[in-house]
């Protein structure tokens, strides 16, 4: 192998430092666990017509009849979560925009840090296993009811403070 071929990274040829990065790697599907059929390394073309992203590659299922797929941890050959259903990718994907109004913009109540931390006591999942890429389509429905109940009462809660303060403005005219 040449020293070019050493430095082009690929996920046959993956970046120590990135793999390093990642804390509790799944291990690589081989096995489509929703038909059984194998899984290939396709780039991410194959899926959307076209790459995204500066590490287009993906596992998918070639079986004709499943749509299951994951993506990979940039420059490694580790999936970001488990093969996914459109269903699935889509509940990972409504459920993570509900839980990122917890960390994310001015006045979020809490860190990502603490917000998945809060996540994994409400699901009663060890912090290290609550990834969205990781739930299945009943832990989304589970995550998304609660952080759908927190929000409420959290908007619940502003708009009572913002009621008081409007009554305590007016009684102190």
């Amino acid at each position: 192998m040449s020293e070019a071929s050493r430095n082009i990274k690929t996920p046959w040829n993956p970046s120590k430092k990135a793999i390093q990065r990642v804390k509790n790697p799944l291990p690589t599907p081989v096995v489509c666990p929703r038909c059984g059929g194998k899984v290939a390394i396709v780039e991410n073309k194959e899926i959307y017509g076209k790459n995204y992203g500066e590490w287009p590659w993906t596992f998918r299922c070639e079986s004709s009849d499943c749509d299951s797929f994951v993506g990979m941890h940039p420059y490694t050959n580790i999936p970001l979560g488990t093969l996914a259903t459109a269903e699935i990718r889509n509940a990972r994907k409504l459920t993570k925009e509900l839980f990122q109004k917890l960390w994310l913009g001015d006045g979020a109540p809490m860190t990502r840090t603490e917000a998945y931390q809060w996540l994994a006591v409400a699901l009663e999942v060890p912090a290290e296993e609550c990834h969205f890429g990781w739930f299945n389509i009943e832990t989304c429905r589970r995550a998304y009811r609660i952080l759908r109940d927190r929000l409420n009462k959290e908007h619940q809660e502003d708009d009572t403070m913002r009621h008081n303060s409007y009554c305590k403005s007016q009684l102190e005219k």
